[in-house]
């Protein structure tokens, strides 16, 4: 093929900078990417399978490793073989031709199928806006990560800086795509989906992708739920159980159960002391509540106790410390320490418990935004209707302190984040009653877990708890 104008200025680039480019290219020729001719419906399949050619391609640029690699050749060859007896569009071509051009043994071939493609695409604001590219890569190194930028930095002609993909009227195919609508209005930002979430996407078997679009929406929904559980992980199981069919949690067995009895035995005993006295404590105090609940409830559960535990470690720092809304004397000093004690016990003798608590600290939450602080406001109670009563107990002590915590300004209020503690009880299961949901599909949908909530909102147990898993990733930045 004679090379135009379009391509010949790209003729002395390097065949690596020529496929991040040709990734960019497709990314945003990505809203075009179906024909629209002919009153031609909207073909998902032919969707997504150059949006899986693309998104191995973005995952390979980013990290080319054998996993990935194979990953953009199935993908290209996917692509390909399901286009082929197609009418396809210049932006479906550049989308196969973004991951295939990665994985060509021949290097003349690729230059030749990335210059192919481009030839193909529009030359106004395309070319100003790859030359814009180019000069971004000759600054960096050329095996960098896919450019974090926006798809559209420079003055625009005839295209528009924030075109979504254009999708029917169709909420229930809106449903479906809902993670490529996510996943291309990161680009379009300049704020990526979480390369980890990508990467499991791009992974998925290949027996999966050819099973349709549902069965891809419900492995990517179920990728986002493992990645919440693994990111807030609890040293627990949520299970089905098959005499209620609600969820249940069953909490790991004690290690060391005559000191794990001791440590609780010191609390105890702290505590009556502090109660004694005139030491600012009552029995009516939340921290104090708390207490008795690790010492009768949570006594056989090591990752609620350290989670109680640790928060009113905190609590009780904060007032002696900082606030000084308890007097520092030998019984309230006492209590501190005799917490602190079991904190450091339960985590020593429970290597689970002390990795939820270290993914914790490096963890780092975000704002919750009015529509999610909404969703979970009309959701989150769904948990504790399905749930069995320890759980649900549990699960009511916590919804309302996570919707608090994220809403109320300061001074009067709690601080604008979610606690750690408190999201972590919450997201945390509903990955995992997601996960469990997923099993047992077919209990989830009798009579016995239907409640008049799920009715209202006129939504199966599956989609209420996938929104909340949506809400966990977001505030975590994954989304």
């Amino acid at each position: 093929m004679e090379y135009t104008h379009k391509t010949q200025w790209l003729q002395d680039a390097q065949l690596e900078q020529l496929q991040v480019l040709m990734v960019r290219y497709a990314l945003r020729a990505f809203p075009a990417i179906c024909p629209k001719s002919g009153g031609r419906p909207f073909d998902e399949q032919f969707f997504l399978r150059n949006a899986r050619s693309l998104i191995a391609a973005c995952c390979f640029l980013a990290d080319r490793s054998e996993e990935t690699h194979a990953a953009a050749a199935f993908a290209a060859f996917a692509a390909g073989d399901f286009t082929r007896n197609k009418l396809q569009t210049a932006a479906s071509i550049a989308a196969e031709a973004a991951s295939k051009s990665l994985v060509l043994g021949d290097e003349g071939e690729a230059r030749d199928t990335i210059l192919n493609a481009i030839e193909l695409l529009p030359l106004t604001d395309f070319f100003e806006q790859a030359k814009w590219d180019l000069e971004q890569l000759q600054r960096k190194p050329v095996r960098s990560p896919i450019s974090p930028s926006p798809l559209w930095t420079v003055p625009l002609l005839h295209f528009s800086a924030d075109q979504q993909i254009p999708l029917p009227n169709d909420l229930e195919l809106k449903s479906r795509l809902s993670f490529w609508l996510e996943w291309y209005q990161g680009f379009l930002d300049g704020k990526l989906v979480d390369w980890e979430l990508q990467r499991r996407v791009a992974l998925i078997d290949d027996a999966i992708w050819d099973a349709g679009p549902e069965a891809v929406a419900a492995e990517i929904e179920r990728i986002k739920a493992e990645m919440l559980s693994e990111k807030l992980p609890m040293a627990e199981t949520i299970e089905l159980n098959p005499e209620t069919g609600k969820f249940r949690a069953v909490p790991i067995p004690v290690e060391n159960a005559p000191y794990m009895s001791a440590l609780l035995s010191q609390i105890e005993d702290a505590l009556e002391d502090c109660l004694g006295g005139h030491n600012g404590l009552s029995e009516r105090a939340g921290d104090v509540k708390k207490l008795n609940r690790v010492l009768t409830k949570y006594k056989d559960d090591p990752q609620n106790a350290e989670l109680a535990l640790t928060r009113v470690a905190g609590n009780l720092r904060r007032q002696l410390l900082e606030t000084k809304e308890l007097p520092p004397n030998e019984d309230n000093n006492g209590l501190l320490g005799a917490v602190e004690d079991a904190v450091r016990g339960i985590r020593a003798n429970h290597t689970e418990v002390a990795a939820n608590r270290e993914q914790q600290a490096i963890q780092a939450f975000k704002n919750l935004a009015p529509e999610d602080r909404q969703l979970l406001e009309e959701r989150l109670p769904v948990m504790p209707e399905t749930s069995d009563p320890e759980l649900a107990e549990d699960l009511d002590d916590a919804i309302p302190q996570l919707i608090n915590d994220a809403i109320l300004p300061l001074p009067d209020g709690a601080p604008p984040l979610p606690g750690a503690d408190v999201a972590t009880r919450i997201f945390s299961r509903a990955s995992k009653m997601a996960l469990a949901c997923e099993k047992g599909a077919s209990v989830f949908d009798s009579k016995e877990v239907k409640s008049a909530r799920l009715a209202h909102l006129g939504l199966t147990l599956f989609e209420v708890l996938y929104s909340i898993v949506q809400v966990g990733l977001r505030l975590l930045g994954v989304l």
